[in-house]
């Protein structure tokens, strides 16, 4: 009899001793102020008449791109939005469009998830992320027991997810303040699912994210996973912007052939609308497995001939604003680099960058 009443008495303590824990994801948020964020406040947005919050494209888009492209616009992929807080505490809560969280071979945490730095020094470190578990709505702790000091924070959205709604929420006694976008010029980077960030396992592991942190310059992720196929439509969306540079990385997404027949006028579009930005081209990625598939590896050699073969017909008609990255630089000999047989780790992402930085701390130095 003992017995039983010993564990009736534990049964009915556990849940309000769990419940009690601070900083657990589950306590409810109790004397918080809450933050709405605005378009206003999206770093990483090139047009503002998007059709929602935190779309990628422009709402007129629809009609003229395709559907796949256009859906994956509506992913938040390379957004994030700036704070100044002294808060110990930050919470987040946020609502996907999407009840798809993760994917077998990306985890939720970068699919759904949101992810926060802060900056010391001039550096940015990662303070916490927001794991997601439930669909469409999440309300969870980033961080508890922050030493209490005002920082700047960058908080990151989802890579493979709409969000429709976010909120930050502090200590009602501390202070927050959204940052204002930057006034420099922005780096686009149109490319695959590669650029949209798959598999980072958090949204600011993507090497379009490290890039943004490297440079310390806004950088707008128009990558479309599956189908950055370099259509001219895109193109001339593309050409409406005026960043201080242009990556196209593409060829990943292009077959050979695909590469001679649409890369030139892809180029030409943009070209014609920024005749001196810079163009970083991209060549393919040397995929770890390509000495093991012949059919490939001899595909990935051919494409980036072609892309040579571009870059040297524009620089040889007079382009002095287009350069090339070689993708031995890009992703290392030791087949460590990827998750899959393409899509980088984080590993892979951080070599990406280290190859890319060089080009593009270049190109920004050049003044059109």
């Amino acid at each position: 009899m003992t017995i039983v009443r010993a564990c009736l008495l534990l049964v009915i303590l556990a849940p309000a001793t769990a419940a009690a824990q601070p900083g657990d994801p589950e306590a409810p948020p109790t004397d918080l102020r809450w933050h709405a964020v605005t378009p206003a406040m999206v770093e990483g947005k090139g047009w503002s008449d998007t059709g929602d919050d935190f779309d990628r494209f422009p709402a007129r888009a629809k009609d003229q791109v395709r559907k796949a492209v256009w859906d994956l616009s509506r992913h938040s992929a390379g957004l994030s939005v700036g704070f100044t807080s002294n808060a110990t505490r930050i919470r987040v809560r946020w609502t996907v469009t999407s009840s798809r969280l993760g994917l077998p071979h990306m985890p939720a945490t970068g699919v759904s998830g949101l992810d926060l730095y802060a900056n010391e020094r001039g550096t940015w470190y990662f303070v916490g992320g927001a794991r997601p578990t439930d669909s469409p709505t999440n309300d969870v702790d980033v961080i508890v027991g922050l030493s209490p000091a005002a920082r700047d924070f960058r908080l990151y959205l989802p890579l493979y997810n709409g969000v429709s709604r976010l909120e930050v929420g502090v200590p009602e006694e501390a202070s927050l303040h959204f940052t204002p976008l930057s006034t420099a010029r922005p780096v686009v980077i149109y490319g695959t699912s590669i650029t949209q960030g798959c598999c980072a396992s958090r949204p600011g592991m993507s090497y379009t994210a490290m890039l943004g942190r490297r440079l310390d310059v806004p950088v707008i992720n128009l990558g479309f996973s599956g189908s950055g196929k370099a259509e001219p439509e895109v193109a001339r969306l593309l050409a409406e912007l005026d960043p201080a540079v242009y990556v196209l990385d593409a060829l990943p997404n292009l077959t050979p052939s695909e590469v001679v027949e649409r890369m030139p006028g892809f180029i030409e579009v943009i070209r014609a609308a920024r005749p001196r930005t810079p163009i970083v081209l991209v060549e393919h990625l040397l995929y770890p497995n390509l000495r093991f598939r012949a059919k490939k590896a001899a595909d990935v050699a051919t494409a980036n001939a072609s892309l040579r073969q571009i870059y040297q017909a524009r620089r040889k008609a007079g382009d002095r604003h287009i350069s090339l990255v070689s993708s031995a630089t890009l992703l290392g000999t030791d087949g460590d680099g990827t998750v899959d047989d393409s899509h980088p780790t984080e590993l892979g992402f951080a070599r990406m960058v280290d190859g890319l930085e060089p080009h593009l701390r270049a190109a920004l130095k050049a003044k059109p």
